[in-house]
């Protein structure tokens, strides 16, 4: 959103040299946006630490430090806490609507931050609301007292400068917030402190598509990853990705080259990473440190192949079973039956009750006699089955 507010949390973004801040920023949309309709975010400096929204319920972890510096009781205590903060907001957001005279309610944010100075040891604090993109409340500490830039803003102003409710966020703003702060700043340096090497590989789906240089697993952020051709470090072809971080804390990268398989044979192409833990990683693109999916396509071939064979296998059987029918007559000095499924029988069992009828000669039409399929059908539909059970094995692979 535009406006005064997002001024104003740039200027509270920026910690003087020696201090550190601890930051919760709120905001509250409409049912409209299809976004969450509330959601909570903490900050340590401009690191996000935990957060919490509408949709799902439950404070997370943003950092993994975090869970070591709070008790496992805090997730519970914290999500019950903005749980209520939301039905708050929700009230809040139905007031500035009555006040501005609108028919529906605009953006609601709420900033507020604790800043103290490692140096000096001094404390302080602000917050302030936003409405629609335009300041709505602002806490002057050292006064002791609201101030309101809109008129909307005047009632809620005389309601919060009570005496009792200044007195307990100044208490919190100085107090409370800083203890926490205290509290979070050690775990956060441990962990900015440590470094973790890259781990590295390189992969290729098949032999035209790039060869990528993988880097994954490394904190801290910065890192260099560039490929070279005998010695030279080159830059055509090359794609970088940005760094993205991990679940874990660590962050990973990729590097692509976009190059012939014949060049690639040809020259030494060559993938580097710098990184501050540790020495540079160098891997050669070759045929045996390149990873590709060609297992997967052989084992394909194969299954088909094998596949094929049987379909042939099951063809030439049946084949030599009807040159053995065509030399012999299995119906000779018997009554012609067809095989019979269960509902024919039950149609035959029913012309048996009645002999009499039976011998009744009538005129018939050649749709109304039941004629047995011969050899030559039932093996075109046994071999178009086998067709069909080996297209769709085929097309599932």
């Amino acid at each position: 959103m535009l406006g005064q507010i997002l001024v104003l949390w740039v200027f509270l973004s920026l910690p003087t040299v020696s201090s550190v801040a601890l930051k919760y920023f709120y905001r509250a949309l409409s049912q409209s946006t299809g976004l969450p309709e509330f959601s909570a975010v903490a900050y340590l400096d401009e690191e996000p630490i935990y957060s919490y929204d509408s949709s799902t319920k439950e404070v997370v972890a943003r950092q993994e430090w975090v869970k070591e510096a709070v008790d496992p009781d805090f997730w519970g205590r914290s999500t019950h806490i903005l749980m209520e903060t939301e039905n708050v907001f929700k009230d809040n957001m139905n007031t500035a609507r009555a006040r501005f005279n609108q028919t529906s309610a605009l953006v609601l944010q709420k900033l507020y931050k604790c800043e103290w100075d490692e140096e000096t040891g001094a404390t302080d604090g602000h917050e302030q609301y936003g409405y629609g993109g335009e300041d709505f409340l602002l806490f002057d500490m050292k006064n002791e007292r609201w101030i309101a830039p809109v008129r909307q803003g005047l009632i809620t102003k005389m309601k919060w400068d009570d005496n009792v409710k200044l007195k307990a966020k100044i208490h919190y703003l100085t107090h409370t917030c800083i203890e926490w702060l205290k509290k979070y700043v050690p775990y956060q340096r441990s962990m900015l402190e440590r470094t973790v090497p890259p781990q590295v590989t390189l992969f290729q789906k098949n032999l035209s598509c790039p060869v990528t240089c993988h880097a994954t697993g490394f904190y801290p952020k910065a890192i260099k990853i560039f490929w070279g051709r005998d010695g030279v470090e080159i830059h055509d072809d090359v794609v970088h990705e940005e760094t993205l971080p991990n679940g874990d804390g660590t962050y990973q990268k990729r590097t692509h080259l976009t190059v012939s398989p014949e060049d690639l044979q040809k020259y030494n192409y060559t993938c580097t990473v710098q990184h501050i833990r540790g020495d540079d990683v160098v891997l050669s693109a070759n045929r045996d440190s390149i990873r590709r999916n060609i297992r997967r396509h052989y084992n394909i071939t194969i299954t088909i192949f094998m596949v094929f064979v049987l379909v042939t296998l099951v063809i030439g059987v049946v084949v030599i079973k009807r040159k053995g029918w065509k030399g012999k007559d299995p119906t000779a000095g018997k009554e012609k039956q067809c095989p019979t499924s269960l509902p024919e029988k039950n149609v035959l069992l029913l012309n048996d009750a009645k002999p009499a009828e039976m011998e009744k000669p009538k005129m018939s039409h050649p749709a109304d006699t039941l004629q047995c399929p011969n050899q030559d059908d039932w093996l075109r539909q046994i071999v178009q089955q086998k067709r069909y059970n080996f297209l769709k094995l085929f097309k599932s692979l």
